[in-house]
């Protein structure tokens, strides 16, 4: 069962919590009103676990996700936003939708929530919910977007369906993908569409070979261990558009991209694109790596902190030319009359 979430005051130190809706009719981000008139956060939600200075969603956080969800991994997720932004061109999605104007759109993992707070001032005619295990979303929101705190991967209630299902960076916060594409495929409409947006957040590598015998090496590889071992892959991106195929999306379309990470690019708009991605790795890295390598390898904190800095620091290096592959998939769900005629010709 989801909670509904519209407002996010400061909650840390609160057992539980009703939050009334504002109404502020002088503001173009007074808090939605959409469905629910208020919302209740649960103590559990706030049964926040540290581990090494970082701060993670609930003491269930080893079971359903490796990163945190403290301020420095808020502002790394807003950094990211602009920094897909920029790959996609200004685009804040590629599936080929046409109108969105009275439809439902969903963003899972939703993070700060910056993602659905654009699209809902984009497409201010839409109804826009994100979903994420942290109440870490802003209090004022666009009146035609909410957000819920619930795991993507428990079951979906929603009783209405969706026109536009999206997600971004979940690679090591999702433990079954098929499961989630295929429930993704059941809660669509006919016609909706799913768009993926992930890093191969293991398959970080250079076409000179300059990463060879770095940190990096290490750090990827045991990153990949972390994730086959907790069941959180990180390796799946390449795999997204048959796992699409297989649930029975059709028109499925992959868009892969080179991400840089340094200054090093001669084209200003890669070089752009490796500054923002810098500054992400250099939290980012510890973000994926530090739980990952203390909590399921079983490495000591020096070990993994270790690793951690000698990998950003070979990111820095203008000689290491590193790169992360990007896959935007998208698929959209057959109308019925398609699905029996794909029945028909079986």
């Amino acid at each position: 069962m989801s909670i509904e979430q519209t407002t996010v005051p400061e909650l840390e130190n609160q057992q539980e919590s009703r939050i009334e809706i504002l109404n502020e009719d002088d503001s173009d981000y007074a808090a939605s009103t959409i469905d629910s008139d208020t919302t209740s956060i649960t103590s559990s939600v706030l049964d926040y676990v540290y581990e090494n200075g970082r701060r993670y969603p609930s003491r269930r956080s080893q079971v359903e996700a490796l990163l945190p969800n403290d301020e420095d991994e808020q502002e790394r997720l807003d950094l990211l936003h602009h920094y897909h932004l920029l790959v996609l061109k200004g685009a804040l999605f590629l599936a080929p939708v046409k109108d969105l104007a009275g439809k439902r759109i969903l963003d899972l993992g939703t993070g700060t929530g910056i993602w659905a707070i654009d699209v809902a001032d984009q497409y201010p005619e839409a109804q826009v919910l994100g979903v994420d295990i942290s109440p870490i979303q802003p209090n004022f929101v666009p009146p035609n977007a909410r957000f819920e705190i619930d795991n993507i991967e428990d079951d979906w209630t929603y009783s209405s369906k969706f026109s536009l299902i999206h997600t971004r960076s979940l690679m090591g916060s999702v433990k079954d993908w098929p499961a989630l594409i295929k429930r993704a495929f059941d809660h669509l409409e006919p016609g909706g569409w799913l768009d993926l947006h992930e890093t191969h957040t293991t398959g970080a590598y250079s076409e000179d070979g300059t990463t060879k015998g770095t940190a990096i090496e290490e750090y990827n590889e045991a990153l990949k261990e972390a994730g086959l071992k907790s069941g959180h892959r990180l390796d799946l991106a390449p795999q997204l558009e048959a796992f699409l195929k297989e649930a029975g999306f059709v028109d499925v379309k992959v868009d892969k991209f080179r991400a840089p990470v340094g200054a090093w690019p001669k084209n200003p708009t890669m070089r752009q694109l490796g500054v923002i991605g810098m500054e992400s790795v250099k939290t980012g890295s510890e973000a994926y790596g530090l739980l990952a390598f203390t909590k399921i390898l079983g490495w000591d904190v020096d070990r993994a902190k270790k690793v951690i800095r000698e990998t950003v620091e070979a990111c820095m290096n203008k000689k290491v030319h590193l790169i992360y592959p990007i896959y935007n998939v998208v698929g959209r769900k057959p109308f019925e009359s398609e699905a029996a005629g794909n029945v028909a010709e079986a």
